[in-house]
């Protein structure tokens, strides 16, 4: 027997071995379904680096490698048009806030109002059961596959001087406005507010434009604007709240095997609602405390007579949304009742 003959049954045994190793591995990146992320928020923050970023890691986990999600180089759409992007399949998945479309998600103003996110994890929760219970039945986001539903911890009023104290102190100030809600109503105060989206506070603070953004303080440290702010007035519950969405293409989400769509099901909706909450909410706590320390009496509490002027300033807001939601089918005194019993709940 040659050499050559005695190396054919070695050489064949290598290859089989090779076979069997690559049949046993996720597959290969070519293989893959890769999904592009709409990044026009900054990749180095912790919603990106410490929460998206783990749950794209996650999804190419439990799919073994099936399906991947690339973040853009570069946005995709503003955020503004993040929401339609991924409608028409420029981006296949996007998150953000639902009030950068104002007026086109009314349902989750509801979330927003003052006092009621004391903690942005358990709020989230529950706002993915009630999005499950009452909103999504509507109709709402059925032109995407919704994948999570959250909040942001509440919001404060954050000043480029002195903090603010009572409304009359806000009265002609020009002021950031977060949502469609906050910027009715302070409107309604005297008020001069400013739309603007985060990734332009920076300029808005450091040049003037505004005098103050009405704003978490995880953002503020969060988008390195806390050297532009001098005072803070903390609201306990928030003065608001944003609603954002994690959302997927549907034409994508076909593509995706339902044995890979439970899987990611599985990591995302209530699970991943509560992560993004939560992220928010030990963020926002370890950013009141350097804020407390950098400001010391500068940093402050809202009095209970502030308090009550901006319950009072807000009223009406609530019943507002009741006669929308019913108007869209929903039950409005139920769904209110829902929330708050599960945040409650939640709490325990």
């Amino acid at each position: 027997m040659t050499a050559q003959m005695k190396r054919r049954p070695v050489l064949k045994g290598m290859l089989g071995a090779v076979a069997l190793t690559v049949a046993g591995m996720p597959a290969l990146a070519e293989d893959a379904l890769v999904l592009n992320y709409n990044q026009w928020f900054p990749s180095g923050h912790w919603s990106q680096a410490d929460g998206l970023y783990k749950w794209f890691e996650q999804i190419e986990e439990v799919t073994e490698g099936r399906v991947k999600v690339q973040a853009s180089a570069k946005p995709l759409a503003p955020p503004n048009r993040n929401y339609q992007a991924v409608i028409d399949g420029v981006a296949d998945i996007a998150w953000g806030p639902h009030g950068y479309t104002p007026g086109v998600f009314p349902l989750t103003e509801m979330v927003e109002l003052p006092f009621i996110t004391e903690d942005a994890g358990i709020s989230s929760k529950a706002y993915w059961r009630l999005w499950k219970e009452y909103f999504e039945p509507t109709g709402m986001q059925s032109d995407v596959v919704t994948l999570a539903m959250h909040v942001t911890a509440g919001g404060n009023i954050s000043m480029r001087k002195a903090p603010v104290t009572s409304m009359a102190d806000l009265k002609g100030k020009k002021m950031r406005v977060p949502t469609p809600v906050v910027g009715r109503v302070l409107q309604e105060q005297g008020v001069v507010p400013v739309s603007g989206s985060l990734t332009e506070l920076r300029e808005m603070l450091s040049r003037g434009i505004v005098d103050g953004t009405v704003i978490s303080d995880e953002l503020i440290t969060g988008f390195k604007v806390d050297e532009d702010v001098h005072g803070v007035t903390r609201v306990p519950g928030g003065i608001f709240s944003n609603s954002a969405f994690v959302i997927m293409n549907k034409g994508k989400w076909d593509k995706i095997s339902a044995e890979d769509q439970a899987a990611i099901m599985e990591i995302s909706g209530e699970v991943l609602s509560e992560t993004m909450g939560g992220l928010w909410q030990s963020n926002d706590i370890a950013a009141g405390e350097m804020f407390k320390e950098r400001l010391g009496e500068n940093y402050m509490t809202a009095s209970d007579a502030f308090m009550a002027e901006i319950a009072e300033a807000f009223s009406g807001e609530l019943d507002a949304w009741k006669e929308t939601a019913t108007g869209l089918g929903i039950d409005a005194e139920a769904a209110v009742a829902f929330y708050n019993t599960e945040i409650e709940g939640l709490s325990q």
